[in-house]
């Protein structure tokens, strides 16, 4: 997306440069820019200012959690791989756990349980391999 952005905005970009920098070679070299070319470049820069301000805005957005969001509502719970791009997966969507069908171009709901599924849900740092780990570790440290 963002180099379509860039590609549509390229000839303004380049126009509105050409404008400033003809307007500050005119007063450079002692000339009188005209009254249209100076409005012209206040113009270009205000409407520059005003989308650097807008997308700074929504970068800042995006990137906090101001605005809400679903993820404490929607947990994916497990996740099993069936092809090189699809995935059946089980969410936990309220109270209720739902099988997924996820593949690149679409998501199915393949099946609703009556009664969830006990999972267990591993937290971090309670993983086998963490605890095997610990395990090597502490056998080098005596």
């Amino acid at each position: 997306m963002h180099a379509r952005f860039v590609a549509r905005i390229r000839p303004f970009a380049s126009a509105a440069a050409g404008a400033v920098l003809a307007a500050s070679s005119a007063a450079a070299y002692g000339a009188e820019a005209s009254p249209a070319a100076a409005s012209l470049v206040k113009l270009l820069v205000g409407l520059v200012g005003v989308v650097a301000a807008v997308l700074i805005f929504s970068r800042v957005l995006s990137r906090t959690s101001l605005l809400p969001s679903g993820h404490d509502r929607f947990k994916v719970l497990a996740s099993l791989p069936v092809g090189t791009r699809e995935r059946i997966v089980l969410m936990q969507a309220g109270d209720r756990q739902i099988v997924v069908g996820v593949a690149p171009d679409r998501v199915s709901a393949l099946h609703v349980l009556d009664e969830p599924l006990d999972i267990g849900v591993r937290r971090p740092g309670t993983d086998a391999s963490a605890a095997w780990l610990q395990r090597v570790l502490a056998g080098r440290a005596r």
